[in-house]
């Protein structure tokens, strides 16, 4: 065999199944880069996703907090509601124990 025969058999291509290696290879180097552009998509997507949900852990830290200083206001509230029922009660205990007066003229 000579070297051009040697050469021309390098330089040609081989069929497999109807595709010439050098487009399997072409392929697969295109797949290769699209496969790398979705996971460089997909960590783009992670990372604002990561942010999205700090976010809202901070939202609901917040959101938590001002409940409870909500409840504790409407603690607070009860307390002074309770002592006005207690104050009504005895001022009205009270009035109840006056004695009646007869005869009230009109």
């Amino acid at each position: 065999m000579g070297s051009s025969e040697a050469l021309s058999r390098v330089r040609k291509p081989r069929k497999l199944g109807g595709l010439a290696l050098q487009d399997v290879s072409r392929e697969e180097e295109a797949d290769s880069r699209r496969l790398v552009e979705n996971i460089k998509m997909l960590e783009r997507e992670r990372v604002k996703l990561l942010g999205e949900v700090e976010e809202l852990r901070k939202r609901a830290r917040s959101r938590a907090s001002a409940l409870r200083s909500e409840v504790a206001v409407l603690q607070e509230d009860e307390e002074v509601l309770k002592e006005l029922l207690r104050i009504l009660d005895a001022t009205t205990d009270q009035i109840r124990k006056l004695p009646k007066k007869s005869g009230s003229k009109r």
